[in-house]
C-alpha cells in the first residue's frame, strides 16, 4: 500500500480539527481568565480556569503530533488517535450534559476520529512494512 487510504486521511484531518478546536478553546479560556474580576472566591475560580487549560494543551499537542506522524507512524500512532477520539467523546459528552448542546460537535468529531482510526484499511496502513530511510530517499522499494 503506497497511498494513505481515505479513512486514514479523514482521521488525520479530524486530528487537525480537534487540535485547532483545542487551541481556540484554550484562547477563549485564557481570555476569560485574563479578564476575570477577582473577588471573594476570585483566585480559586481563576485557578480552576487555568487548571482546565491543561487538558486542552495536552489534547492540542497530542492531536498535532499524531497528525504529523500519520504518514509514516506505526501502530502506536493509530492507537493514539483512537485514544484522542475517546477522550473527545468522553469530554464532549460531559460538556453537552453540563453546559450546552453545541459541544455535540466535539462528540461527533471524536466518534468519527475513533471510527476512522479503527477502520480496517487504516489498520492495514499502519501495519504495512515501512521503507528504510535510505531506500525511501533513493526511490527503491525494500
Amino acid at each position: 500500500m503506497t497511498q494513505m487510504p481515505g479513512a486514514a486521511r479523514c482521521a488525520r484531518a479530524m486530528l487537525v480539527v480537534a487540535g485547532m478546536a483545542s487551541v481556540v478553546a484554550l484562547v477563549l479560556l485564557t481570555m476569560v481568565a485574563a479578564t476575570f474580576e477577582t473577588g471573594a472566591l476570585g483566585e480559586l475560580i481563576l485557578a480552576v480556569l487555568l487548571l482546565a487549560a491543561i487538558p486542552l494543551v495536552l489534547l492540542a499537542v497530542a492531536s498535532f503530533v499524531l497528525a504529523a506522524k500519520f504518514a509514516d507512524g506505526g501502530g502506536k500512532v493509530r492507537l493514539g488517535a483512537v485514544v484522542v477520539g475517546w477522550i473527545l467523546v468522553a469530554g464532549s459528552t460531559a460538556a453537552v450534559l453540563a453546559h450546552h448542546g453545541w459541544w455535540g460537535a466535539g462528540l461527533a468529531v471524536g466518534a468519527l476520529l475513533t471510527a476512522f482510526s479503527s477502520a480496517e484499511r487504516t489498520r492495514e496502513w499502519f501495519e504495512r512494512p515501512c521503507l528504510s530511510s535510505s531506500a525511501h530517499l533513493e526511490g527503491e522499494v525494500a
